[in-house]
């Protein structure tokens, strides 16, 4: 390949917003975070650009005729020094076909440049996308979105410290892959974790973050335990203290995110009838790499689509459930949250269904109060007898909460006997031996030992093997899910 096919044009635009957004003619839509206003389609945005899911677009800073046409060359990044100015690493996520967002907390006060490339499976630089100059929001948090992606395409991206169009200093060098292309099938590997306790090693998540195969993690709950935190301040650095961590480091540089929230995000089964989230979930945000909901910027629940491969959906099981309609109408979602759910599943055309569900909805054996799904049995039932009735093909349920990995039938019997369910992580937390009550023909294997989860989708096979993997990068258990 020669230099001029190596470079692309040039355009730098400065984010106005915390989002900074580049060549997006119509909006990227919701990425997936829309509410059946507009259906989805197979990459994840709303039809019709109806929602531009909280991205802003800065405009063009310097695009005029001077700039059409110059060339970009690709400078590597490993051509600049790494910095100490970002602490916390970087992390992409919300991934499309054609765009996604990246992420840094920058702490120094130099002008800052994010660029990105696509790669080939060795690595080598194909083509640099257009630069970006943005300016970190209040906490040095920054939030950009990268367009013009190739789907499917596998993409390196830094954040640069720049003197003048001279680079200084850089970020560490993130990965990520593009979304699959609309009709694509092909397979998926998808990691999971939950769980990570602040203070303890992660290596788990450092055995992630040097895999190269991984399209995606899902972070399923409890990234951080923010215990007693009130203030925003408080709050940061509860995430600082975690996200900080050498595991999370390396698997959020390593390949891009989905993220739920569970309830030490806030606080210890915290209520959201009765306590204040506001601070938690303005953090939340902060510090990790969401695309917002344009009309309900708060809103964490979103699903986003690989090909025709996978349909994965992010739920919300902590920030609506109302513990007061226990026994009456039962508001573990919102009715707005349900309808999507059941909508999204039975108008999704792809292989697989990934349900990201930060507490279980499996029927455990031990009792549930308020904490999970069999708290509020009539949503339960809801869900559960629709995915069955309709029938919707292709289920996985994934969670995690409970200190232990499993796998098994959401129920014994009934609604939910033939759903799976998997339990992935934890992370970094004292196991919890109510994994030895997991037995009989429901449940098909347990553990307390921290692991983070892999999901091997298969679309020709209709097969997922799912494997639970050590701080050894031993795997500690193997077991295929056939549809």
């Amino acid at each position: 390949m020669s230099e001029d096919e190596k470079q692309i044009t040039r355009r730098r635009f400065l984010a106005s917003t915390t989002v900074a957004t580049v060549g997006l003619a119509a909006g990227c839509g919701g990425g997936g975070t829309d509410a059946d206003a507009g259906r989805a389609d197979a990459g994840g945005e709303t039809d019709g650009g109806a929602s531009d899911g909280g991205v802003a677009d800065a405009g063009a800073q310097d695009a005029g005729a001077e700039d059409a046409g110059a060339p970009e060359p690709v400078v590597p990044p490993e051509d600049t020094d790494e910095a100490s100015t970002f602490g916390l690493g970087v992390s992409s996520g919300d991934v499309l076909p054609t765009a996604a967002i990246l992420w840094t907390r920058y702490d120094g006060s130099m002008p800052l440049r994010a660029v990105a490339w696509e790669v080939d499976a060795s690595g080598t630089y194909l083509r640099q996308l257009p630069s970006m100059d943005v300016t970190p929001a209040d906490g040095g948090y920054v939030h950009v979105e990268v367009t013009g992606l190739n789907p499917a395409a596998r993409h390196r991206y830094a954040f640069f410290e720049m003197d003048g169009e001279t680079r200084v200093g850089r970020s560490p060098i993130g990965r990520f892959r593009a979304a699959l292309a609309e009709t694509s099938m092909e397979p998926l590997i998808i990691a999971g974790v939950s769980c990570t306790s602040n203070g303890r090693a992660k290596s788990t998540l450092e055995r992630a973050g040097a895999r190269e195969d991984l399209d995606l993690l899902l972070m399923t709950g409890d990234a951080t335990y923010n215990d007693g935190a009130a203030s925003v301040g408080e709050y940061r650095d509860k995430w600082d203290e975690s996200m900080a961590s050498a595991g999370w480091r390396a698997v959020r540089q390593g390949t891009s995110v989905l993220a739920t929230w569970d309830d030490h995000e806030v606080d210890n089964n915290f209520n959201p009838e009765s306590d204040d989230t506001t601070n938690a979930r303005q953090t939340f945000f902060e510090h990790l790499p969401l695309r917002r909901d344009g009309s309900e910027p708060d809103r964490i629940w979103k699903r986003m689509r690989w090909g025709l491969t996978a349909e994965i959906f992010v739920l919300d099981c902590r920030g609506e459930r109302q513990p007061s309609t226990r026994g009456d109408a039962d508001v573990y979602i919102s009715r707005a949250q349900m309808d999507w759910l059941k909508n999204g599943l039975r108008d999704s055309p792809c292989v697989f269904k990934l349900i990201v569900n930060s507490v279980p909805i499996g029927d455990m054996p031990f009792p549930a109060e308020n904490d999970r799904w069999e708290g509020y049995p009539t949503q339960r039932e809801e869900i559960l007898r629709f995915i069955d009735d309709e029938p919707i093909t292709g289920v996985l349920w994934v969670a995690g909460d409970f200190h232990f990995a499993s796998i098994g039938r959401v129920s014994g019997s009934g609604f939910g006997s033939t759903q799976t369910e998997i339990l992935v992580g934890p992370g970094a937390q004292t196991g919890n031996p109510a994994s030895f009550l997991l037995r009989g023909p429901q449940f098909d294997w347990s553990s307390m030992t921290n692991n983070y989860t892999t999901m091997e989708l298969d679309p020709a096979r209709s097969l997922i093997r799912v494997q639970w993997v050590d701080d050894d990068a031993s795997v500690i258990q193997s077991s295929e899910i056939n549809y």
